[in-house]
């Protein structure tokens, strides 16, 4: 077998595939505004492929100016390195650094951007610290020990989600892994406790860790814990990982598919042998947990292309829970609505009302930040809004962009225009059906007639 290449011979490739691979967001801008590149990470923030952004002046991606504040100007002006807090339009928190690389003139030649989601970051920082604290204490009481979770009730009036949930409770008393898939803030985490609860684990901890917010190697450490004199400067006694420290209870790995190659054969060998050893150690351990993963990514367009080992999926995928995207269950949306409303007027302290047409515009959206925005929406409009009832006029911006332009950076010129007009009708009939349940509503609601309708509702339902 040949050598590996010295860090200095990295071709253009291997520097692309490092960049696609980090967490934090990338994106460089040139000094005519125009978006030179954007790595995998963009994805998740503007709810487009980068394919999309790449090539593109900034202002022609409508997301761009929906983060308050806009850094460009700012940049532009100044020609210095900026950072500052932001909010994305999914309503997150992120932290944007703007790098401006001067000529020798010093005009600028680019901007880079570097975004963290904080939020995430700190969430998953506290939830570590917090599940230590808890645990400690509870090492310290004496007799019965119980880790109860706050009420984690599942809410969906629509059939297809009711159905799930009804499948997560009949198999939350099986003692099998569950592989939770579905988009982004689609409520996979509140999935994974809702099957706990209903389990026998329920008075045993439920521990979770997101694979994706934290370095290889220090999510080993965290998973499987050290042995004392491990590491300099770590604990002298060693420390417990959290696979330990979920003796008897449930451990839910969130974003289960960007679990490095070698810990993805350490967790292989946790599944199958319910043993584990701490990193230094020689001592055996018992690994008496229950395990839920939940993913984003397409686990087998991953195994197809070597990046997730297709052993590691059949054993996480003995019962297997996909949740719809928002957009596709529409149904739910005022009900979740209402169901945060209460949540924030309570929290803020205030008193709100839904109108009927803020209801409506709310089903018609897109959604693309699933329920996460949604949530995020509300808790914005509680605190906003100073009037009784949250009308159409209280939205931001985006939810009044005309289709054109919501739209136009989804498909690439070379889609094939009668395969993307027949993607088109589908996902409109099946979702007009759903929602109005007869070829009468959905022919009033597409505007074409009754007899179109029920033609298009036997092809696609």
């Amino acid at each position: 077998m040949g050598k590996a290449k010295p860090i200095s011979d990295l071709n253009a490739e291997a520097l692309k595939t490092i960049l696609d691979n980090l967490y934090d967001e990338v994106v460089v801008v040139d000094a005519n505004d125009r978006i030179i590149y954007a790595n995998k990470a963009s994805e998740r923030h503007y709810s487009v492929r980068k394919k999309s952004l790449v090539g593109k002046k900034v202002f022609e991606i409508p997301s761009w100016f929906n983060w308050e504040p806009n850094t460009l100007p700012m940049v532009k002006k100044t020609k210095k390195r900026l950072t500052v807090e932001q909010t994305s339009p999914l309503g997150e928190k992120i932290l944007t650094t703007a790098t401006p690389v001067l000529d020798d003139e010093g005009d600028i030649r680019i901007i880079v951007y570097n975004v963290r989601d904080v939020a995430q970051l700190e969430s998953v920082k506290q939830d570590l610290a917090l599940t230590r604290e808890l645990l400690q204490e509870i090492e310290k009481q004496e007799g019965e020990k119980r880790f109860p979770l706050p009420d984690c009730e599942m809410v969906a009036t629509d059939p297809e989600m009711q159905k799930l949930i009804a499948l997560a409770e009949s198999v939350a008393v099986v003692d099998a892994t569950v592989l939770i898939q579905g988009e982004s803030g689609t409520g996979k985490g509140l999935m994974a406790k809702f099957i706990h609860n209903k389990s026998l684990r329920k008075d045993a901890p439920f521990l979770a860790i997101n694979c994706a917010a934290i370095p290889e190697n220090l999510l080993e450490s965290e998973l499987f814990g050290y042995a004392p004199g491990t590491f300099t400067g770590g604990h002298k006694d060693g420390k417990k990982g959290l696979i330990e420290l979920a003796q008897g209870g449930t451990l839910f790995l969130d974003e289960i598919g960007e679990l490095s190659p070698n810990l993805q054969v350490k967790f292989l060998h946790v599944i199958q042998e319910k043993q584990f050893m701490p990193i230094g150690g020689r001592e055996v351990k018992l690994a008496d947990v229950r395990i839920i993963a939940a993913t984003n990514r397409r686990l087998i367009e991953m195994i197809k292309e070597g990046s997730f080992r297709e052993d590691l999926y059949y054993r996480l995928d003995v019962i297997s829970l996909k949740i719809p995207a928002l957009r596709d269950r529409p149904g739910d949306i005022p009900t979740l609505a209402y169901t945060f409303l209460r949540k924030f007027d309570k929290k803020y302290n205030t008193s709100h009302e839904l109108s009927t047409a803020f209801l409506d515009t709310l089903q018609d959206h897109v959604w693309s930040g699933n329920i996460r925005e949604l949530e995020n929406l509300m808790e914005r409009l509680t605190v906003t809004v100073r009037d009784p009832v949250i009308d159409i006029h209280h939205l931001p911006g985006r939810f009044f962009e005309p289709a054109e332009v919501r739209c136009r950076d989804m498909f690439p010129l070379n889609t094939s225009l009668d395969a993307l007009k027949e993607e088109i009708e589908k996902d409109l009939i099946q979702r007009a059906y759903k929602r109005y349940g007869s070829s009468r509503k959905v022919a009033a609601s597409l505007q074409i007639s009754q007899t179109k309708a029920s033609r298009l509702i036997r092809k696609h339902i």
